[in-house]
């Protein structure tokens, strides 16, 4: 594995661990004085996850600079539309695979609540809307780029796709950190796989990832303030 991507890596693990002592820092800072506790938490979780995630998201960036310029470069309008077609193909995918996953999760599990994750996003979003760029945006380039183009793409180069794929996409659905949906997410992952071999291009998972959790989100924030 090249130095570059075990950078790219350990940036994405500090990303999702610093918050155990950045979220810290801004509960003991004044900034959330006056508010409960549970509201601070919050808060502070929203504010930290925009902050590591940016930041993140940057030294990325920076550090995939010289494939970035190539691929602007090699980006023609035919393959551009290819793209569109297979990153709107790819959502309309994965949004079935997810209805049918719901369906199965209240028909044999009987578990008729949303994700966790999700439940969590929306939570944070609602008192920090500054958030939903983060799932909406930053997230699915984040994990396109850790899941699909370094840690499947390497693992494709030794063994077969379905291998390949079920390795990352375990993975990837462990990471969400919501067991009662991990059969979603890691079908989810498989896809996002199928298209980047498919395409050769990471922007189309990009693009799926984008269009899928921005869906979503959105979707979930109207449901909020319609009951609420």
């Amino acid at each position: 594995m090249k130095t570059r991507d075990l950078w790219i890596l350990l940036t994405y693990v500090l990303i999702q661990y610093s918050g155990l002592y950045g979220v810290r820092f801004l509960l003991n800072s004044s900034l959330y004085e006056g508010l409960d506790k549970e509201t601070a938490k919050i808060e502070a979780v929203g504010l930290w996850g925009c902050i590591s995630f940016i930041t993140g998201l940057l030294v990325i960036l920076i550090l995939l600079r010289g494939p970035i310029s190539i691929g602007i470069k090699n980006l023609s309008s035919s393959f551009t539309l290819t793209i569109l077609k297979w990153a709107l193909i790819g959502y309309a995918v994965t949004m079935f695979t997810q209805i049918v996953c719901n369906l199965i999760l209240i028909l044999v599990f009987d578990l008729d609540k949303g994700s966790e994750n999700t439940q969590n996003i929306i939570q944070i979003a609602k008192l920090n809307p500054a958030f939903i760029v983060i799932p909406s945006l930053i997230a699915p380039i984040l994990e396109e780029i850790v899941f699909r183009r370094i840690i499947f793409k390497k693992l494709f180069e030794r063994f077969p796709f379905i291998v390949s794929a079920g390795i990352s996409s375990v993975i990837f659905a462990f990471m969400h950190g919501d067991l009662p949906f991990f059969l979603s997410y890691f079908l989810i992952g498989f896809i996002f796989c199928y298209l980047y071999k498919r395409t050769n291009s990471i922007l189309v998972p990009i693009l799926t990832h984008m269009f899928m959790n921005s869906f979503v989100v959105f979707q979930q924030i109207k449901l909020f303030h319609f009951i609420y």
